[in-house]
């Protein structure tokens, strides 16, 4: 530290806003509401509490619960103790969550009720011999649990530490995030408070926060540390309200209502949540004003349109956990006003380009190492650098190596750039599919096909696979039909032949319930171990499989 030079943190945000805005609302859950002034406190004397039961720099403290204020607070009061935050998946299954647990070798564990709704004996003698639990409950002690209140800790004597009183160094780790279903080899991603100070900063300005915003927690909090904006909205001083309930099919309109009995003016969230605000808006009610972030995978044009004739304005972004979320976003560009409605969305159906906090970190480069013709054709893999990407895998030599090569981290996404510079995203390298065409053969996106499908308005998604056939590949398409429709599906897949090219028409049909993850991606793995490659008919054209193929 100099007089020049201070680390950068997260954690300064909320000394200052709360000496900014003290009475102002920070957090809003159902009936309950804290201020800025609040928050500081309740935040210093969880710290606190954390440091006395032994928690300091180097250390992990892990996180497994839903959406709520405990864990905004926890954000800022584990790096303020001077450790990582670990924040896990509270739909995860147990043994997965032990398995973290103890891979990160979490010395607490904060917790809420959910974790009372599952603790088994394996719990009970885990957290009675190797961790400290503070827990957040109205149950009582279950089972003989032991565990110490959170409201306890946070309701203290006033603690005159400032929050950032650990931070020494801005590349000290302040998260470390576990992607998804890699419990046999975990892959935490660990980012510095220097990264999510900037990153932090950055979505302010691509969300275009003000502290008169109200930003809803439509978005998993522990979905990469709920893609920074935790810290982003406590940086601006705006609301946070957190709603009770996730949104369903079955609650949809209701959601709708309340975001706009909140003055809601912020959320975020994958397409799976645009999808389910547009069905559940009744009777043409609009959400004019309403900024809406989406990611995770492509919007499709026809879902952007949705969203616009209801006042919803879609913020495409592109990152990943290593780029602590959002990386990529697609620019609008005033000259786009000039074009059909159709060309438009499609635009902003693509990623885009680096975000201000990305700077220039953002290239794709072919298989030797250049970059791609911008010709929109050439495919090539996305890699990236700069300030807010990741540090490492957590006790992972090897994935860190493997990922993070010279100068770039390697994501495994495969993009081409068109001539206006925007990248857009055709799959991932694993995922890309061989077809056979009629001048030989061609890797393509899986996404191509997919969004042809979606197209129709009967149709909620899609996945499309490459499968042996006997001495050749065949195109399996995974159709699931929105609830409410019942249309025909040989129409259907007439419809779909004629706005394919052959070599892109899927082979075989399954019009099914896709199952996918907590944030709503769809499980591929899980279609290729469903599908019985032996009981295939021969197909002289596209075929309907019968559900239980």
């Amino acid at each position: 530290m100099s007089h020049c030079h201070t680390p950068l943190s997260p954690l300064t945000f909320l000394e200052r806003s709360a000496l900014a805005f003290p009475e102002r609302t920070a957090l809003t859950q159902g009936d309950r509401s804290i201020n800025y002034r609040q928050l500081l406190l309740r935040t210093r004397n969880l710290a606190k509490a954390l440091s006395d039961l032994g928690v300091g720099p180097g250390d992990t403290v892990a996180v497994l619960m839903k959406n709520g204020i405990a864990a905004v607070e926890a954000h800022f009061a584990i790096p303020a103790a001077g450790a990582a935050i670990v924040m896990l998946n509270p739909w995860m299954a147990e043994n997965d969550v032990l398995h973290l647990l103890r891979h990160c070798e979490a010395k607490v564990l904060i917790a809420d009720d959910v974790v009372f709704e599952y603790i088994s004996d394996h719990w009970v003698e885990y957290v009675s011999t190797s961790i400290k639990m503070v827990v957040s409950s109205r149950h009582g002690n279950k089972r003989g649990t032991p565990f110490i209140d959170y409201e306890g800790c946070a309701n203290t004597s006033e603690n005159p530490r400032p929050l950032d009183h650990f931070v020494e160094s801005e590349s000290d780790p302040i998260a470390i995030n576990f992607t998804s279903g890699t419990t046999g080899n975990p892959k935490g991603v660990v980012y510095s408070h220097r990264a999510a100070y900037l990153h932090a900063l950055g979505q302010v300005m691509m969300l275009e926060l003000r502290k008169s915003s109200r930003y809803a927690w439509t978005l998993p909090i522990f979905h990469v540390n709920g893609w920074g904006h935790v810290w982003a909205c406590v940086a601006i001083g705006c609301e946070q309200i957190i709603p009770i309930d996730v949104v369903t099919k079955e609650n949809a309109s209701r959601f709708c209502d309340d975001l706009r009995a909140w003055g809601v003016t912020h959320i975020s969230g994958a397409p799976r949540l645009l999808r389910l605000l547009a069905d559940g808006a009744e009777n043409g009610r609009r959400f004019d004003g309403l900024i809406a972030l989406t990611g995770g995978s492509s919007p499709s044009p026809n879902l952007i349109g949705r969203m616009d004739a209801l006042g919803i304005n879609v913020i495409h972004q592109y990152g990943l956990n290593e780029t602590l979320g959002p990386f990529v976003v697609c620019e609008m560009r005033e000259e786009w006003s000039a074009l059909s409605p159709d060309m438009r969305l499609k635009l902003r159906s693509r990623q885009g380009v680096p975000a201000i906090h990305s700077g220039t970190g953002v290239r794709v480069l072919t298989s030797d190492g250049n970059d791609v013709a911008k010709d929109g054709r050439t495919l090539g893999e996305v890699v990236m650098h700069g300030n807010t990407v990741a540090l490492e895998y957590y006790k992972n030599a090897e994935a860190t190596k493997k990922a993070f090569r010279g100068d770039f981290f390697y994501s495994g996404d495969m993009a081409v750039v068109h001539e206006d510079g925007f990248l857009e995203l055709r799959d991932r390298k694993k995922d890309l599919i061989y077809v056979e065409t009629e001048y030989g053969w061609e890797n393509v996106s899986s996404s191509e096909i997919e969004n042809i499908l979606c197209l129709d308005e009967s149709i909620q998604d899609a996945a499309v696979l490459s499968v042996p056939d006997q001495d050749k590949r065949a195109l399996v398409a995974f159709v699931e039909i929105k609830d409410g429709y019942q249309p025909d599906k040989q129409a259907l897949v007439a419809n779909w032949a004629v706005k394919l090219p052959a070599y892109l028409m899927p082979d075989f049909f399954r019009f099914i319930t896709l199952p996918k993850t907590s944030t709503g991606k769809i499980k591929k793995d899980v279609l290729v171990g469903s599908l019985n490659l032996n009981s295939l008919p021969n197909s002289n054209g596209s075929t309907i499989v019968n559900e239980s193929a």
